[in-house]
Parts: structure tokens; C-alpha cells; sequence
């Protein structure tokens, strides 16, 4: 059984940033990388943005350039044994350590569907697959109009093709944004060619020969070459939870990123811990989050002794409309928009009791931090003074 001083288990960004903060405190404890993944890390917000825009595949990997670093894919990890400090792989391989950091990361949630061509994006591997695909074929389905689906429909469209955007709620971003601007995009969309199927539900998707026929509950019907589907993921804490380490809605973690299990830590889209500017338990999907939370968990690990109060933020590119956001960006808050230019140039900030829990730059760039500054204070603000961000 190989061992090592520290054990990661997940290969993204949370990993590579691992292997920064424990080389801040540690220069030659040997560390060892396991990720299911057949790929090491990279950035996964370009498998969505920027790739589809020609940029080099080349630019999205992360490199681990230290020679006491073992890098190890196609390795994945099926179950944790405390007590005696190891993991195994699902080939039966096993690992030791010292101190360990599960930078496992989420998996997306599946429909009912048995259709096994639906791509469920999320990894480099659903990247290649679809972008063949979009090399050969002409018509999607992209189910879900979140983050992920809004992003994969306008990247298939200005590609030349014909794009279905299905979703059970009112339409782009109805979880995350106010009804005007969810209207906004959806008619920009349509604008584009993407034609929104807004309020509707799915019966059943049947494969017909090369083709994927849609079976709608309001009895409509649709053929498209490919389905793409961006209904959430949930984390990827399984294991853990049979391990014994406490898992709320990933798993959680205390203000050093420490699990209930003692030597062990979590970080990056797993983790669940409580937000200082937010007083709220919080779990971030985000690119921006991974990398934060990944240094502190490395430090932590090398014996450092620094707490996450970190607020992360996170972007977006739907066609030549872009917004970064920071906080908790939520529908169900009470968001309120300020336009400096109406659906061109804006900001939205999302109260809860007049206190600002998040703020969206609508086209406003290169200030985030000073959002990040107003929620961290959590001032109760009336709307009438409202920091000028515009």
C-alpha cells in the first residue's frame, strides 16, 4: 500500500490550488492526487464559455509542476477507512495517509430518461463528446435553463445550430433572476434563434435511430439530434457519509475547512460551511470558490491555522450579455434592479430584510470586490440609499 503525507481524493481546481497551499507550509511532504477523471486538473468554466468561443483547449489545463506531487487518474475512490487512514479505489487499490482532503466535487443529477446518448455536462470527457457531436449534427435539446443549460444553448447557437431550451419553470434564469430580466433574456434568446420552451415538463425522450425523439406532457413532440441536460448536480459526498463524516448537503466543514473526522478536510464544490458575511451554511458550485477554498484547505493541512471567510464570486457569458455576481443571487430574495443603461449596463442587488445579501454586475466589470466589501458589511440599507455601483 502506497502512502502518502497527504492524500487528495478529486483532481479539479480545488486539488491543484490544494498543492499551492500545502507548499506554502510544507516543501517536500509527498502528496498524492486520485481523481476518477482520466484528465488531471483544469478549468472547468471553459467547458461552457470559452472553448466554444475557439480559445485553445490547450489553455485549460492546471499543471502541477512539483516533483513530490503524484498525480494518479482514472483512480476512483469507493470507500474511506478512518481509523485505519486509507482509501480504496473501486480496482481495490489502496492508499494511505496522513492527512487527507476530499476535494471530490459534485456529479450532475440524472432524469428518469434511459436514453444513455443524453449528456449530462459537467466534465471535459461531456465537453469532447458533445463538441463531436456539434461537429456532425445540426439540432439540440438543452433541458434546464440554469446556469449550465443558458450557457451550453447559447454556445450550440452561435455554432450554427438549431437549439430547443426546455425548462418547467418561466425560462432563462428564472431561479436567479427578477421576472423582467428572465423575460429580457428569453426574448433576446429567441432573437438568436434558440427557441424557449418555457413552463413545460417532459413525459418521456425515445431513441429513433440516430435521432432523440422529446415527448412533452402538453403533447407536443420534438426531434433533435442530441439532448444535453443541465438540471443540477448534488455533491458528491457519498462515500464520506458511509465513512462516518458528518454530510449536510455536502459535506460539512468547520471555519478551517476540518470534516468531524480528524485529520480529514474538505474543500471546493463538496463543502459545506458557514459563510461570517452571510451568517448562513453555504455550499458554491464555483470556479472562484474552488480555488480560494483549495489554498486554505492546503495550508490548513500543512499545519496552518487560517479560517475560510472568503466570499466567492462567480460569471457568466450568454452571447455578447455578461454579468459577475457575488453573494447570494436568488429570485426569491428581494432583488432590486438599477439600470445605468436598460438591459446593457446595470446592477441588481438582492436584499433580505434591507440588508444586502448579493450583488449581480449586469456588464459592469472590475467590481467585484467592492461588492464583496458592501455584503460583507451587512448594513441595513432602504432602497432609496442604495451604494452607487453605476
Amino acid at each position: 500500500m502506497k502512502s502518502y503525507t497527504y492524500l487528495i481524493v478529486g483532481g479539479g481546481i480545488t486539488a491543484a490550488y490544494a498543492v499551492k497551499g500545502i507548499r506554502e507550509k510544507d516543501k517536500n511532504g509527498s502528496i498524492g492526487i486520485l481523481t476518477k477523471e482520466a484528465f488531471g486538473p483544469y478549468n472547468r468554466p471553459f467547458l461552457s464559455k470559452d472553448l466554444w468561443k475557439n480559445k485553445p483547449v490547450d489553455s485549460i489545463w492546471i499543471p502541477i509542476e512539483d516533483e513530490n506531487t503524484e498525480l494518479l487518474t482514472n483512480h476512483q475512490v469507493v470507500q474511506l477507512n478512518i481509523r485505519d487512514r486509507r482509501v480504496i479505489t473501486q480496482s481495490k487499490e489502496e492508499f494511505g495517509f496522513q492527512t487527507l482532503l476530499l476535494a471530490t466535487g459534485t456529479e450532475p443529477k440524472h432524469l428518469r430518461f434511459s436514453d444513455e446518448d443524453i449528456i449530462y455536462f459537467r466534465s471535459y470527457s461531456d465537453y469532447l463528446k458533445l463538441s463531436d457531436l456539434a461537429e456532425k449534427q445540426e439540432s439540440f435539446a438543452i433541458i434546464g435553463a440554469g446556469f449550465i443549460g443558458s450557457e451550453i444553448a447559447a454556445a450550440l447557437s452561435m455554432k450554427g445550430k438549431k437549439v430547443f431550451l426546455i425548462d418547467t419553470g418561466a425560462g432563462i434564469g428564472w431561479r436567479v433572476f427578477p421576472q423582467e430580466i428572465v423575460e429580457f433574456l428569453n426574448s433576446f434568446y429567441r432573437s438568436k434563434g434558440v427557441e424557449i420552451l418555457d413552463h413545460v415538463s417532459i413525459k418521456d425522450v425515445e431513441k429513433q435511430g440516430n435521432q432523440h425523439r422529446i415527448i412533452l406532457k402538453n403533447g407536443q413532440t420534438m426531434n433533435v439530434d442530441g439532448i444535453v441536460l443541465g438540471v443540477g448536480v448534488k455533491p458528491n459526498s457519498q462515500f464520506a457519509d458511509k465513512a462516518g463524516i458528518f454530510v449536510e448537503d455536502g459535506i460539512k466543514v468547520n471555519s478551517y475547512l476540518e470534516t468531524s473526522a480528524p485529520d480529514i478536510f474538505a474543500a471546493g464544490d463538496v463543502a459545506t460551511f458557514h459563510s461570517p458575511a452571510l451568517d448562513k451554511t453555504l455550499r458554491f458550485e464555483h470556479n472562484d470558490n474552488a480555488k480560494k477554498m483549495g489554498i486554505v484547505a492546503g495550508l490548513n493541512m500543512a499545519g496552518g491555522n487560517q479560517e475560510y471567510d472568503y466570499l466567492p464570486m462567480f460569471y457568466s457569458d450568454l452571447f455578447d450579455v455578461g454579468y459577475e455576481a457575488v453573494g447570494l443571487i436568488d429570485a426569491r430574495l428581494d432583488p432590486i434592479v438599477v439600470w445605468k443603461e436598460e438591459y446593457k449596463r446595470g446592477v441588481i442587488y438582492y436584499r433580505k430584510d434591507n440588508i444586502i445579501k448579493g450583488i449581480l454586475l449586469w456588464n459592469e466589470w472590475g467590481k467585484v470586490d467592492l461588492a464583496r466589501e458592501i455584503i460583507q458589511k451587512q448594513k441595513w440599507i432602504e432602497e432609496k440609499d442604495l451604494p452607487k455601483l453605476i
